[in-house]
């Protein structure tokens, strides 16, 4: 399994063989794809996973997700097919410094729910769908570990 997923114009791809990427102008995006015996120019936009590269004229969304990004993402959209409560629980250790609901407290898909800190970074967690908050298991402060239960969402 490769460490990044990489989707173009919303299809999976790989990297190509013996292509490479030289910045020219990196702080205005363009760069050059070269093979060695070929070069193309093209501007690069965008942050995080998420990028548009124009190439040959052609605008092309291009997504690159680390091992996480996409576990997270494929997590997301298995527990939103699923009707039954769904089990929150973090995705990484660290120190919880939020609660932003309650037990009782309706939801919304994407709604931030928790706030982790680890390392010197804050992390939202998110409701992966609409919902009733049926348990909250921990509080601001606590320390959790990966893997823990944090809510419950039914």
């Amino acid at each position: 399994m490769s460490a990044l997923r990489t989707t173009v114009a919303g299809r999976e791809v790989a990297a190509a063989e013996g292509w490479h990427l030289e910045w020219l102008d990196r702080g205005r995006g363009i760069a050059q794809l070269s093979d060695g015996s070929r070069s193309l120019q093209v501007h690069v936009e965008g942050s995080g996973t998420r990028w548009f590269v124009t190439l040959a004229g052609r605008r092309l969304e291009v997504v690159v997700e680390s091992w996480r990004e996409r576990t997270l993402a494929e997590a997301q959209l298995a527990a939103a097919a699923t009707a039954g409560p769904v089990e929150i629980r973090a995705t990484l250790p660290g120190l919880v410094v939020a609660v932003n609901v309650a037990v009782g407290s309706e939801v919304e898909e994407g709604e931030p729910l928790v706030t982790i800190e680890a390392m010197k970074m804050q992390n939202e967690v998110r409701a992966p769908r609409a919902g009733t908050i049926g348990l909250v298991a921990v509080s601001a402060g606590a320390a959790v570990a990966a893997g823990v239960v944090l809510l419950r969402l039914d």
